[in-house]
């Protein structure tokens, strides 16, 4: 038989402890399964009991049939079991890893919290505390040193500063190309090179020091993950967090290039070195992701239909290195036609890789035909191209855009050209079309309103008094 007692918060809200026994230990103490049950506010006193007396059978029932496992282990204790054993085994890499790092921000709020005591309440405090001034862990750096000239001064090479500073080589491209690094990564190239972290790195941004309402839906989603998978498993009996109260995503128009700007980068390219002058202008004219554009391999480009498919992604993690992956998700592996133009770009850009082919002969470290590559074959870090990218920008004064603004660019000149939205959508892989339509709604908002004027050539063919001019 259940026990229900019944509890009352400060705020004068009432809940109902109900507790089970579930047999005894080895040292004949026994053992017990507790829930929390909260009436919903509409129901009567009636309806109440009625419910209650339901939801303490259920629960006696589950614990019985052993559907109900030991509650009383602490949230770090189950995150560790779910990562071990649902999460490497289920989500992508880098899904995983970011999984990893959020982990350790809301363990130390929540950790040491048994499961069966976790509430509403402890998520909602968390939450909010993410929110407060001084939360946000320090942002990525970038070198405003030239740490090239540093390495050259010491006779050192890539390969044997990355030994000395303890840092992978993608970092210290990455680094010396001036892509972003984090403060770890900052801190140990500093220290190898004699310097303070001030003194070669400064902040990539200038954002405040709390986590944006973006960031703490994310951390929301991993929360949530983890204990719908508890219920699941029968560890407890509700999910605490779904109901729990999370910030509104303010809409933030996606930054681009207009048409005229476009049009002057791909101008500018041309004197650029060919790796990065293809990699930028097929990505602005093809509007791929950033891991897609750099998994291409020679086999997914067909010259004869003028077509490419996306069949894998190249991306990187500290742990891992660079390393290839399945599409995002399966509308993003998709076949697109292209131009031809840009198939005749790809065409002087392979003559080229060839020429650097035969120039390194052995030292080529191309494996899977992969069409961007670095200067010796090898898959290029994503940073670097990123870096590069902000460099040329920052030289030839256009607006404050990134390297993910060329898929942007590309997405709101088919929009503003008037191509169907759902062709826009599945040209950029996305899952639905409502995506498209949320990520770009200014955009849609500007091409609607032109096309309202479309009415205005027509105005002197239907009204009577001939329309005066504005001075």
């Amino acid at each position: 038989m259940a026990q229900i007692i019944e509890r009352k918060s400060k705020d004068g809200k009432i809940s109902y402890l109900i507790r089970v026994s579930n047999g005894y230990d080895l040292t004949g103490k026994q053992k017990k399964q507790s829930m929390t049950w909260i009436p919903p506010e509409e129901l009567t006193p009636a309806k109440i009991k009625k419910a209650l007396s339901a939801a303490a059978l259920k629960f006696e029932e589950q614990v019985a049939a052993g559907a109900v496992q030991d509650g009383n282990i602490r949230f770090y204790q189950f995150a560790e079991k779910f990562m071990k054993e649902y999460a490497s085994k289920n989500l992508k890499r880098k899904t995983y890893s970011e999984y990893e790092n959020r982990l350790e921000r809301i363990n130390q709020a929540i950790g040491n919290i048994r499961m069966c005591d976790l509430k509403t309440g402890h998520i909602n405090s968390f939450y909010a505390n993410m929110a407060e001034d001084g939360i946000r862990k320090g942002g990525k750096l970038h070198a405003k040193a030239d740490i090239s000239e540093m390495l050259k001064a010491q006779k050192l090479t890539k390969t044997a500063f990355s030994e000395k500073s303890g840092c992978c080589i993608h970092a210290v491209r990455a680094a010396m190309a001036g892509g972003n690094v984090d403060r770890a990564t900052a801190e140990k190239i500093a220290s190898a090179l004699g310097k303070k972290v001030s003194d070669l790195f400064a902040p990539c941004d200038d954002k405040p020091a709390t986590l944006s309402s973006t960031s703490v839906r994310t951390y929301h989603a991993t929360l949530s993950s983890i204990l719908s998978k508890a219920v699941k498993w029968g560890v407890i009996p509700f999910n605490p967090a779904a109901n729990a109260e999370i910030p509104k995503v303010r809409h933030i128009e996606t930054s681009h290039l207009d048409e005229a700007d476009a049009k002057r980068l791909l101008e500018l390219l041309q004197g650029e070195q060919m790796n990065y002058r293809a990699a930028v202008t097929f990505d602005l004219l093809s509007g791929l992701r950033r891991a897609e554009l750099l998994g291409l391999r020679w086999t997914d480009i067909d010259f004869d239909t003028d077509t490419i498919t996306i069949r894998q992604t190249s991306n990187y993690l500290p742990k891992v290195g660079v390393y290839t992956d399945t599409p995002k998700n399966e509308t993003s592996a998709r076949r697109i036609k292209l131009a031809h133009s840009l198939f005749l770009l790809l065409g002087e850009y392979r003559a080229w890789q060839n020429e650097q082919r035969d120039k390194c002969g052995d030292l080529w470290q191309d494996k899977d035909g992969r069409v961007f590559t670095s200067l010796f074959g090898a898959p290029i870090f994503p940073d670097t191209v990123t870096g590069w990218f902000k460099s040329f920008i920052r030289k030839h004064n256009f607006p404050d855009v990134h390297f993910h603004s060329l898929r942007h660019t590309y997405a709101s000149l088919m929009i503003a050209d008037g191509t169907p939205l759902v062709v826009v959508s599945r040209r950029l892989g996305h899952a639905q079309v409502s995506t498209t339509s949320n990520i770009y709604a200014h955009v849609i908002q500007s091409a609607d309103e032109k096309a309202a004027q479309i009415s205005d050539k027509f105005a002197d063919s239907f009204l009577s008094i001939p329309q005066k001019k504005q001075a």
